[in-house]
């Protein structure tokens, strides 16, 4: 049986998110997974903030099939 699952994640263009990589001096795989909420490190949480306050990012969620 397949069931959905919500998974939040930050929109936000390339040009930004290597802007972010750059600001905090770490790598665009960092700041990929930090708008996936894929880690929850301090780097990431920071990440996060910058998108949404600085950069204009949107909070989105992607539907997931999920076998069960």
């Amino acid at each position: 049986m397949k069931k959905t699952k919500k998974r939040k994640r930050i929109q936000l263009d390339g040009q930004h998110r290597r802007m972010i990589a750059g600001a905090l001096g770490c790598s665009d795989s960092t700041v990929w997974n930090a708008l996936a909420y894929r880690s929850d490190s301090e780097t990431a949480q920071r990440v996060r903030s910058m998108a949404l306050k600085e950069y204009g990012g949107v909070e989105t969620y992607d539907i997931v099939f999920v076998n069960e």
